[in-house]
């Protein structure tokens, strides 16, 4: 016998025993499954805990301490600080030591912030009315601790001209 004939001799003896062997079952691991349950329970606790409202005080605020627990309810921020206030991410107007410029308002009335929050109320107004469910006319006012009581008043006017009706102030729970 040659070299070749020996060589294919050789490899139907591997095929046959292949042929005749035992067949090995693949299979998942327990660890696999283990660790697959467990990040999929995390991130379903994670996201279920977590509160849908997220608030990031602007620059130098300071938000008031308080002893009140009840949870935030969903609305439009606006953040008032000693040196700006700021509405959808835009800062409308600047404050000087926790006054608006007195050229900017005007029977307690904030223009630039009037003109957002009606945009604003008529874009909520119609996604409202296409999901079939009520406006939620809620404005959340995040202040600062040393803002000045005229502001809040003058804020407070002309989100209800802008028809916000409801309001709810940011505060820090304080245990």
């Amino acid at each position: 016998m040659d070299s070749n004939e020996l060589f294919l001799k050789k490899k139907k003896a591997i095929k046959k025993a292949r042929r005749e062997g035992e067949v090995e079952e693949g299979g998942l691991g327990m660890t696999s499954l283990m660790d697959i349950v467990s990040i999929i329970v995390i991130y379903l606790l994670k996201s279920y805990a977590s509160d849908p409202i997220l608030i990031q005080p602007i620059a130098s605020q300071k938000i008031p301490l308080s002893r009140v627990d009840t949870p935030i309810q969903n609305g439009i921020a606006v953040y008032i600080s000693t040196r700006e206030l700021v509405f959808n991410e835009k800062k409308l107007v600047q404050l000087q030591d926790g006054e608006i410029d007195p050229n900017e308002v005007k029977n307690h009335m904030i223009g630039a912030l009037y003109e957002a929050m009606v945009e604003e109320a008529d874009r909520a107004k119609a996604m409202a009315k296409t999901r079939e469910t009520e406006w939620n006319a809620r404005v959340i006012l995040i202040g600062d601790e040393d803002l000045k009581f005229s502001t809040l008043v003058d804020v407070m006017y002309t989100a209800g001209r802008a028809e916000y009706a409801q309001y709810a102030f940011a505060v820090i729970q304080n245990s």
